[in-house]
């Protein structure tokens, strides 16, 4: 991809992270796992030190803001979804939403990026060939496709339902309640400004920044489409990717090159490795593995080949995903259609460490 990259935050995607990052604390399970990057507890909370400052004179300004919205509330506790989605719909839905004007959202637009929104999200589930073949023209629609797909996740389907259902209230109020927090995001931004910009100077171009995205999410991409990159605060340790159809944005950690640096140096990290250990472990993603080993594939292939739904393929591909065990390339006009694949070099990076525990 072509990347613009800017040199601030975008501040509506920060002030949504900023109040889920209230309810999951990433940085204290981080320092928790201090060892991964060959750390101790006191180096790591140092490490953290000026975001979590941040983090305290920005939460306590903008929880009473978030508390006058309890029927957003729901959209920001995370939730464990059996599917692939974020655990937080709140940062989805306003990751999607920023490419959109938002100084007036009438009836007819609301109607139309809901929809768009619901689509993309269904099209990660089942694949994007399965997902074109969706009529979704209403609540019944909708209602239809989530118990006709074989998707185990009732909160999930609540959730999506709950959404389309009170769309008119739910992103007006999600938008007046941003445009209250992003003034105090900006009041305090002093605070860390200068992790930001070290961030965004440490940041390669072309492929240094594919190596990033490779490591760190095993994520390739083929295409020459533009792509605007905002460097992000509250999702410190992670890349986030929102490819829509009205714009293409990348949010990347302003941590994640010091975090992948300190665990490539790591040559043994105890706890990743027992999670690694455990997506393999099940006889179903054992054999995702040994067939995308054979060659790439779409999720609708893959599905077809194992004989299960695409909803629950996709639930295994995103497990072995967080383990960077699946890599994705992107590689289309429209930066939609995705394909999996192996990640060779995690794979024989476990079989690594693995081998190294016979010389212990």
């Amino acid at each position: 991809m072509k990347y613009n990259i800017c040199d601030s935050p975008n501040w509506y995607f920060e002030a949504a992270a900023c109040i889920s990052e209230y309810y999951t604390n990433i940085e204290d399970k981080v320092i928790k796992n201090h060892k991964n990057f060959g750390m101790t507890i006191e180096e790591m909370e140092d490490f953290f030190s000026k975001f979590k400052s941040y983090k305290k004179a920005v939460i306590g300004e903008i929880l009473p803001i978030y508390n006058r919205y309890p029927s957003l509330e729901w959209l920001f506790k995370p939730v464990k979804y059996n599917v692939n989605m974020d655990e937080c719909m709140g940062v989805s839905l306003i990751s999607y939403l920023i490419g959109y004007s938002t100084e007036y959202m009438n009836d007819d637009l609301i109607d139309k990026v809901t929809l768009e929104f619901v689509f993309d999200v269904l099209s990660d589930i089942f694949g994007t060939e399965d997902a074109e073949n969706l009529k979704i023209e209403g609540i019944s629609d909708l209602v239809n496709v989530l118990e006709n797909n074989n998707i185990n996740d009732d909160i999930f389907k609540m959730h999506l339902i709950r959404l389309y259902h009170a769309r008119y209230k739910t992103i007006r109020d999600l938008w007046e309640m941003l445009n209250l927090c992003v003034p105090i995001l900006k009041k305090h931004y002093d605070m860390i400004e200068d992790h930001v910009q070290m961030a965004l100077q440490a940041l390669p171009s072309g492929e240094g920044l594919e190596r990033i995205l490779k490591v760190s999410a095993g994520l390739y991409i083929r295409s020459n489409l533009d792509c605007t990159l905002y460097p992000t605060i509250y999702f410190f340790n992670r890349i986030k990717y929102e490819l829509n159809p009205i714009s293409r944005q990348a949010y990347v950690g302003i941590y994640v090159l010091q975090l992948i640096n300190l665990k490539e140096k790591n040559e043994y990290m105890e706890d990743e490795l027992v999670k690694d250990l455990k997506a393999l472990g099940d006889p179903t993603r054992f054999k995702i593995i040994r067939i995308l080993l054979e060659r790439e594939m779409y999720l609708k292939e893959l599905a077809e080949e194992i004989n299960l739904t695409s909803a629950t393929v996709s639930h295994h591909i995103d497990i072995l995903q967080k383990s960077n065990l699946i890599s994705v390339t992107i590689g289309d006009d429209d930066g939609r259609k995705v394909l999996f694949d192996v990640n060779r070099e995690k794979l024989k990076s476990i079989g690594d460490s693995i081998n190294r525990l016979s010389y212990i």
